[in-house]
């Protein structure tokens, strides 16, 4: 997707990776971290935090760590890949973060597969689930507000 826009792939343990980002930052230009573990580096906090300011010369800047302003390219994306098959990450870095979960499970394909059919083939039943589903929660909060 970004690769006619010189995507760049690192991870927290390249040497001068710090530099990359800021490189990246400064260019425009999408970034790519790989194999991020469940701690995240601190010093992109407020790449996450998107605490780009307006600077007194009209131009987009970033404060990364405790060094200078950097110059913000409009076009700079940020993307974190993990290979931790189910991650569990701390309350203070989803909030941070847009977690997407790819995993592609048989049972889950099939199941999703088989609902289109069904919506396809015999959209009366897919109707009935969906009645259904909504009388379960509409029982499930009667039952709750019971056991009060």
């Amino acid at each position: 997707m970004f690769k006619h826009e010189d995507m760049r792939m690192i991870t927290f343990t390249t040497d001068n990776w710090l530099r990359a980002v800021v490189d990246c930052i400064y260019n425009g230009k999408p970034l790519l971290i790989e194999d991020v573990q469940e701690n995240i580096d601190p010093s992109i906090d407020s790449i996450l935090l998107h605490q780009e300011f307006l600077d007194e010369d009209g131009t987009w800047k970033i404060k990364l760590d405790k060094e200078e302003p950097y110059p913000f390219g409009e076009n700079f994306k940020l993307f974190m890949t993990t290979k931790m098959p189910n991650p569990h990450y701390p309350p203070e870095i989803c909030i941070k973060v847009t977690l997407i979960n790819f995993t592609v499970t048989t049972s889950g394909l099939e199941e999703q597969l088989l609902g289109d059919v069904v919506i396809k083939e015999k959209p009366q039943v897919e109707q009935q689930r969906q009645e259904i589903v909504i009388s379960m929660d509409r029982d499930q909060k009667t039952l709750k507000q019971i056991e009060n």
